[in-house]
């Protein structure tokens, strides 16, 4: 058990106990201590050493970094002496001459805590030479932007790697006298086997590691519109994240505002990928009781979160029978939009031209692959992040929540609360528990909540109760948890008939596109919005939404139906790993 005990910093005493570092304590306490490679999420690296604090002792002072650094009774810090200022000062500068600055072409704008401390400091140019004017970038994935001469040695990325996906597919190594941290064995992240989770690039803090720009691509179609027809849609947990980038807290709903913006920047329709979870929803809650119905002792997994497809077919290839074939929201949307509406407005679905604003790095991969591009090629046009949302807004002087509310176009845009909270951690299971409750249960009031599948938890198990008959579920977000899940129900420990499996911690919220930082705290805060406003909902079955009703009778099809599968379904590919290593993948 932790002692509690008073320590000094900067004078004043503050409440520690024995398991705290000074950083953490003077997080709590809004005292302000500069750092890089720190992240709650992640091992204690103390690489970047700009946390340095002084320990005023009697004999002999001491400087340390706060991040590692254990407090104990009694103990007495400074946090801006002379001595510390002039060596985060040499350090910073040290780290800029490891980084090569690109500012004007790098997509980092918004999110360079290096730019951010060099400003603080009053550094213009390090003293030191640059040591990676000549070192590679890559960029042959549809996902991910690798600039190693950015790279400042915090090691974040192998961290997030190892701990987070569990993959590994990142390391480090020497090239002269740097150490380089890029895909394993100097590969192009395409040579391994990443699944664009992108928790790497949300720990980068210097832009290393960065999304595959589309925003050109998008400025310039917003520009050139000719006889296009222009549609905006955007995921359940962009509304509540992109304020953040605009200095407002987390968990604030832009949603209106954004619709007013996404205008602004010449689209001609925005549509709500909330109504496209409410399709994925009625899917794949069909999905489930026809496998309950038939295939009992199976398992059914979640197929929403693109990281976690590709991980089954690169690790788990005996799993992939057993992924639901329903598409995630954004591509139920986009076929809805290039048929059921391209019909209404009486246009050719060629004209139309869709761009997606996600949480996830992972889509940009998910858009651009071939089963997504066989109905209609493609489903969805170009991935943008969150990011490169705020971005694209700035760039035109859009100050998102200064602006109007408007409406979302109709008939795509009027969603439940259950299409609602797909963006946490358990919302998709929730979201399908609604509609399979309801359709098989005899009570008059069946059970809408699902507190037990909430939370920021790794893993979360449960036995849903539908007329005496015990469904038995478990949510998951992390690759490296959904590994050892995995592992447990291979060998027989656990059995499941249900599974969401995210690749993100916290699900879409803690995507590898929102803005950073993106923490626990911050995590939290988002999730409590997605509940706040199904609660508001007045209609939170997604086979209860008036306009999902219309959607199928317009379609003269019904879930699982043969337009239903044709539009809503999809097909998965084996793949083959393509390196060599143990890990709990395997």
């Amino acid at each position: 058990m932790s002692k509690i005990f008073d320590i000094k910093i900067n004078v004043k005493k503050y409440k520690a106990s024995s398991s705290d570092t000074i950083l953490q304590i003077a997080r709590k306490n809004d005292l302000k201590i500069p750092t890089l490679c720190y992240h709650p999420d992640l091992p204690v690296g103390a690489s970047c050493r700009l946390c340095l604090v002084e320990i005023i002792n009697e004999k002999k002072s001491q400087i340390v970094t706060a991040c590692s650094t254990k407090v104990f009774e009694g103990m007495n810090i400074k946090l801006d002496t002379p001595r510390v200022k002039s060596a985060r000062k040499i350090n910073l500068e040290m780290l800029l001459s490891d980084h090569i600055k690109k500012c004007g072409e790098c997509n980092w704008h918004d999110n360079c805590g290096l730019k951010e401390l060099a400003r603080e400091f009053g550094i213009k140019e390090s003293r030191f030479p640059e040591r990676r004017r000549h070192f590679k970038t890559d960029a042959k994935t549809p996902s991910i932007f690798w600039d190693s001469s950015k790279c400042i040695e915090c090691g974040n990325c192998v961290s997030a790697c190892n701990e987070i996906a569990g993959l590994a597919n990142i390391e480090s190594k020497y090239r002269g006298h740097s150490i380089i941290f890029g895909p394993a064995g100097g590969r192009s992240f395409a040579d391994t086997d990443c699944v664009f989770c992108g928790q790497c690039v949300l720990r980068c803090p210097a832009g290393s590691l960065q999304e595959k720009s589309e925003i050109e691509d998008v400025e310039k179609i917003l520009l050139n519109k000719k006889k296009q027809i222009l549609v905006a849609q955007f995921a359940p947990s962009t509304r509540y994240s992109i304020g953040e980038l605009f200095n407002l807290p987390p968990g604030v709903n832009l949603e209106l505002k954004l619709v007013t913006a996404l205008k602004k920047l010449g689209f001609d329709y925005v549509f709500d990928v909330n109504f496209g979870a409410d399709i994925t929803t009625v899917e794949e809650a069909a999905e489930l009781i026809e496998r309950l119905q038939t295939r009992k002792d199976e398992t059914m997994f979640t197929a929403c979160c693109p990281a976690w497809v590709r991980y089954v077919e690169t690790f788990h290839h005996d799993l992939i029978p057993n992924l639901t074939t329903t598409k995630s929201p954004t591509h139920c949307l986009a076929p809805a939009v290039k048929s059921y509406f391209a019909k209404k407005i009486g246009i050719r679905p060629g004209r139309i031209k869709i761009v997606e604003i996600m949480p996830c790095i992972a889509k940009k991969y998910e858009a651009k692959l071939p089963e997504m591009c066989q109905t209609f090629n493609p489903e969805v046009n170009f991935a943008l992040t969150v990011r490169e949302a705020a971005r694209i807004l700035k760039n035109k002087n859009i100050d998102l929540p200064k602006l109007a509310d408007s409406q979302f176009d109709s008939p795509l845009g009027s969603s439940s609360g259950a299409g609602a909270i797909y963006g946490s951690s358990g919302g998709v299971m929730e979201s399908a528990l609604r509609t399979v409750v309801a359709k098989l249960s005899d009570a008059r009031l069946p059970k809408l909540e699902f507190s037990e599948v909430r939370g920021m938890s790794g893993v979360k198990e449960s036995s849903v109760d539908i007329d005496g008959e015990k469904l038995e579920v478990a949510v998951v977000s992390g690759l490296k948890n959904a590994a050892k899940l995995l592992a447990d129900m291979k060998s027989g420990i656990k059995r499941y008939n249900y599974v969401e499996v995210m690749a993100c911690p916290g699900g879409c919220l803690g995507g590898g596109g929102q803005p950073i930082p993106t923490t626990p705290e911050i995590r939290f805060k988002r999730s409590a919005a997605f509940y706040t406003d199904d609660q508001k909902k007045k209609v939170r079955r997604a086979h209860d939404n008036p306009d999902i009703i219309k959607l199928y009778q317009g379609l003269d099809t019904k879930p699982l139906g043969p337009l239903s599968k044709k539009l809503f379904h999809r097909k998965f590919t084996l793949r083959r790993p393509k390196l060599k290593k143990d890990n709990n993948a395997n």
